[in-house]
């Protein structure tokens, strides 16, 4: 699965897009929500993780631009955060909302949840 992983904090993000890598998945990472928003036009990611706080564009700004503004196939988009206050009202604009710190379990969970959602996608469109 292609997957683009957005946090500013570039520990957390480049740690992320190895253990997804470990998981046999394709990973790519951007620092900032101006990058995600670059590199999600081109429809090459098939599941998104974004950090609400984000330099420049929010996390929820992106999930939103890709709502008003869909990329086909759009990506099954999960809003990571350790500000679980920041959820509130920006909920919808996502597939999944993950709690920071999240277990493997919970990864596991979403990137099935996003294999679900992306066959379905699959099947609607055929």
């Amino acid at each position: 699965m292609n997957v683009l992983v957005v946090d500013d904090n570039e520990i957390v993000a480049d740690s992320l897009a190895f253990l997804l890598e470990c998981y046999g998945h394709r990973a790519v990472v951007a620092y900032d929500g101006e990058t995600a928003l670059t590199l999600l036009r081109t429809g090459a990611f098939e599941l998104t993780f974004l950090d609400e706080h984000l330099p420049g564009i929010k996390g929820s700004a992106v999930a939103l631009s890709l709502k008003e503004s869909p990329v086909h196939p759009g990506p099954f988009v999960v809003s990571m955060t350790g500000d679980a206050d920041s959820q509130e009202g920006v909920v919808r604009l996502f597939d999944v909302c993950l709690q920071k710190p999240f277990s493997s379990e919970a990864l596991m969970q979403v990137i099935e949840n996003a294999r679900r959602g992306s066959d379905a996608r699959c099947l609607l469109a055929a």
